[in-house]
């Protein structure tokens, strides 16, 4: 009689913890639908991005920035408009110039999106670097009660070369001393900016002694058919092995 009992009770209990779960699954945010720019895993936050121009193609003229956003709870059957505006007082970049943002719209049953934003290589941003200060306002069906610094976003454009952080650990192994013809060079024979030497996209020791090779054979074959030795900015020979 007991061990009958007991099966019963068990039964019982699994029958609640069933319900329990399913009455989980129907579960809808008390708080309502929070939207925020979508935290990258493992990088604590996401707030900002910058885009170089002056890595990329010399006849590049605009290129589409994708910044994605979420909303807590389920999907529902209708579309949401995001309240996204630019702080005017911390922009610098011109709009319809510099830039040309499109709405931003979590379509029916999405909890994912992302915000287009068209970026220009005008002449400006030969000289400064321009940024786009974004901020997510509440509206009735979308509010925005998270983290203060989940709903800003800080776009930064500009067409400058720069030299790499870590040129020093990364490429001057392989490339030699830094300068901005040899960079540029670089950048248009490779059609590669970044050589990261760790994390998923780490570029292996071999693969960077074959752009090596690469560049030093495409640099002789450059300065025999001009008949000149490439020049940095410094008025130094470029050179791959110092």
């Amino acid at each position: 009689m007991m061990k009958t009992t007991n099966i019963f009770i068990l039964g019982l209990l699994m029958l609640v913890a069933v319900i329990g779960c399913s009455e989980q699954d129907d579960f809808d945010y008390t708080g309502g639908a929070q939207v925020y720019f979508k935290r990258v895993a493992g990088s604590g936050t996401a707030d900002s991005v910058t885009y170089f121009f002056a890595v990329r193609d010399n006849d590049l003229e605009m290129d589409v920035i994708e910044i994605p956003l979420v909303v807590t709870g389920k999907g529902v059957d209708y579309d949401r408009e995001v309240n996204l505006v630019v702080v005017d007082e911390k922009t610098t970049a011109v709009k319809d110039v510099d830039y040309v943002m499109e709405k931003v719209v979590f379509t029916a049953g999405a909890v994912e999106t992302v915000l287009k934003v068209r970026v220009n290589r005008t002449e400006g941003l030969k000289q400064e670097e321009r940024a786009i200060f974004l901020q997510i306002l509440p509206t009735e069906g979308l509010g925005v009660d998270v983290d203060t610094t989940w709903v800003d976003y800080k776009i930064k454009i500009n067409d400058i070369l720069t030299k790499p952080a870590r040129w020093i650990y990364e490429c001057q192994p392989y490339f030699g001393t830094y300068s901005k013809v040899k960079y540029r060079y670089i950048i248009d024979v490779l059609g590669i900016w970044d050589f990261p030497d760790s994390g998923d996209n780490a570029i292996p020791k071999g693969q960077m002694l074959f752009y090596k090779d690469k560049m030093k054979s495409e640099l002789a074959k450059w300065e025999k058919e001009n008949n000149k030795q490439m020049l940095d900015e410094n008025n130094v020979h470029v050179d791959f092995d110092r």
